[in-house]
């Protein structure tokens, strides 16, 4: 209520050159430079010392996601960065006031640009407009760092198998609990756990069930339905969405429809386990280095927030932000010694990942 009162008396009644807006968002979240310590030992002594050093925040860009109003960063920040005292630039839509959440309590402050903030827990920002101090726009601010000290990933090639060899692109990995499956792949794109959705071949559309298949109707869109990827090449994957629950968020993507597309299409839907919900495509950004490449037979799955996807050309890429971005990442490399031409990847519920190659190497993922 401090705020919007002292949002309002600054717009002042009587000045003919004030313009006022009724809407409002935040445009751009910057971090400022940010403190890390570091422990060495010496080789000489044993004796235990902290290094500070400095990071420059805006190198690591954060997302601002308009849609579930979650800001975060693409890239964690190291080992040991100082996320209890970080300073942050906020821009808002025609010029919206911004205030920050106490931690422990619904009350606000008004944010500035030299505050220390504590991010050792989801912080929310409110943005009010410039026009009526009652609209306003919430958003929760995370960041993420590398927390991987001391855990590694490793692959364990469990069996080899002629049975499970020479498989084609026609089939996919699916995990169940903690049995993983080899399936027909076919006009299904995916599931959750109220719904199916499939690319009907009959028109190419985006359809869904949820009494088992037994009837569809067309998915909802924000784009033309010919940016959707082409039948039976989609993947899938969904997770329960923790920013909303009750809802789950569903990631699509698939072999581009026109032949001069040289990257994946890739959609999305925040999808309320009660029905509704409207799929998003996910456009290639010029300031994204990391799109998900052009590929056959992509396979997709999903563990502890991160999305991992493998294709045709035998790279496995990760993705912590819902799909925006894809890197290689080293963690995660597929094995030296794999054989095959095709692998497909699923995740189980004991948080192992699951690789299959069409060379009839079945691979375990986990961390040691």
């Amino acid at each position: 209520m401090a705020v919007a009162t002292t949002l309002v008396s600054c717009l002042g009644d009587n000045d003919d050159d004030t313009t006022v807006y009724s809407d409002t968002a935040i445009t751009q979240f910057t971090l400022g430079t940010l403190n890390r310590y570091t422990q060495t030992t010496s080789s000489k002594t044993g004796n235990d010392t902290i290094i500070k050093s400095t990071l420059t925040g805006s190198a690591y860009k954060m997302s601002i996601d308009q849609l579930s109003r979650r800001i975060y960063n693409n890239t964690d920040l190291p080992v040991g960065t100082d996320i209890q005292h970080v300073v942050c630039t906020i821009t808002a839509k025609n010029s919206g006031v911004v205030a920050l959440q106490s931690m422990t309590s619904d009350s606000l402050r008004l944010y500035a640009s030299t505050d220390s903030i504590d991010f050792s827990q989801p912080r929310v920002f409110r943005v009010y407009a410039s026009g009526n101090g009652a609209l306003y726009r919430d958003y929760t601010v995370t960041l993420t760092v590398n927390d991987t000290t001391g855990i590694t990933f490793g692959w364990t090639l469990e069996r080899t198998d002629e049975a499970l060899a020479g498989w084609g692109g026609d089939s996919q990995l699916v995990a169940t609990g903690d049995t993983v499956m080899l399936a027909q792949r076919d006009s299904m794109v995916g599931a959750t756990a109220t719904a199916c959705y499939m690319i009907d071949p009959a028109d190419g559309l985006l359809k869904s069930s949820r009494d088992g298949g037994e009837n569809w109707a067309e998915e909802p869109l924000d784009e033309d339905s010919s940016l959707l990827p082409a039948t039976a090449t989609a993947a899938s994957v969904s997770w329960e969405y923790a920013t909303y629950p009750g809802n789950d968020y569903v990631l699509m993507a698939g072999v581009p429809r026109q032949d001069d597309a040289p990257y994946m299409r890739v959609w999305r839907k925040i999808a309320p386990r009660t029905g509704g919900g409207r799929w998003v495509y996910m456009p290639f950004d010029d300031g994204n280095s990391f799109p998900l490449p052009r590929m056959d037979y992509l396979s997709m799955t999903y563990l502890d927030g991160t999305v991992f996807a493998v294709g045709s050309d035998m790279v496995l890429r990760i993705s912590r932000d819902q799909g925006i971005s894809w890197r290689e990442n080293g963690t995660y490399a597929l094995p030296d010694t794999l054989e095959g031409t095709l692998a497909a990847i699923a995740a189980d519920a004991k948080g192992n990942l699951w690789l299959l190659t069409n060379g009839g190497q079945l691979w375990k993922g986990s961390l040691r």
